[in-house]
């Protein structure tokens, strides 16, 4: 998920290097290059609104991706605009199809999570997708007592929520679950260190899946990741509150060509 800010950085940083160091007022930006800068800017801001009023983790995660489809957007229209400072009307209607598509590729994908975050039993779980998996994400507090690595009997309950969207539409996916703790160090439960408690924890949900839903082992992977990859600066109680989590991860389809976004 840091990939989200290291987007969001290099598209704010773009912007400056656009403003201060490419052009001169004998060297204007060109339509496509405005078109980008306003884009990712006004993106970034709606990405970031949306969501905070969706419950996201993490703003930066939807101002992330809402400047880089800001850009995208913001640059088609801006060679529109080339197009048209030029009167070549064929290729400023390509343009506009383009822009269309995009924008309709955007809306679908927001109502399709907006579908999931509003089925019941999901109250407690974001649901966002990157870099082609699907991923839900779950506060420890819901599924684990402090220091402990069994499941809440109530978590179930969640994790069988969760475990619907998948087989319903996703039968045919392999499932990693993750396990993340703060970075608080242990001192009163019997865990070596925050990597065994998180594993433990992502085999907890593993066992559950493979022995009491039947999902096929063949399907599931458990992976600790201990307090290596924090949301949020564990640098007060309510962010550690927030990195303290286990994510159901629904791996991109095999043989999908993902690009990864760091």
């Amino acid at each position: 998920m840091n990939w989200m800010k290291s987007v969001l950085s290099v598209t704010v940083l773009s912007a400056c290097v656009l403003f201060t160091g490419c052009r001169s007022s004998k060297m204007p930006l060109t339509p496509a290059q405005q078109g980008a800068l306003v884009g990712g800017a006004g993106g970034g801001t709606v990405g970031a609104v949306w969501a905070n009023n969706a419950g996201s983790l993490n703003s930066w995660q939807g101002a992330g991706a809402g400047a880089v489809a800001g850009v995208a957007a913001g640059a088609l229209i801006g060679d529109a605009l080339d197009e048209y400072a030029y009167g070549n009307a064929a290729n400023m209607k390509d343009k506009e199809g383009q822009i269309n598509d995009l924008q309709r590729q955007l809306s679908a994908a927001e109502e399709e999570l907006a579908k999931l975050r509003n089925q019941p039993g999901m109250e407690n779980v974001q649901v966002e997708a990157v870099n082609g998996q699907l991923r839900f994400t779950i506060l420890n507090e819901v599924l684990f007592e402090p220091g402990k690595a069994e499941l809440k009997q109530g978590s179930k309950t969640t994790i069988d929520s969760v475990l619907a969207i998948i087989e319903k539409d996703f039968a045919d996916r392999d499932v990693t679950l993750e396990g993340h703790t703060d970075s608080d160090p242990i001192q009163k439960s019997k865990w070596k260190d925050n990597w065994e408690l998180s594993y433990n924890r992502s085999m907890s949900v593993l066992y559950y899946l493979m022995n009491e839903k039947q999902i096929p082992a063949e399907r599931l992977k458990a992976v600790a990741c201990g307090n290596a990859q924090p949301v949020v600066p564990n640098d007060s109680a309510a962010n550690k509150r927030l990195n303290r989590r286990a994510v159901i991860v629904v791996m991109p389809a095999k043989g999908s060509i993902i690009v990864d976004k760091k």
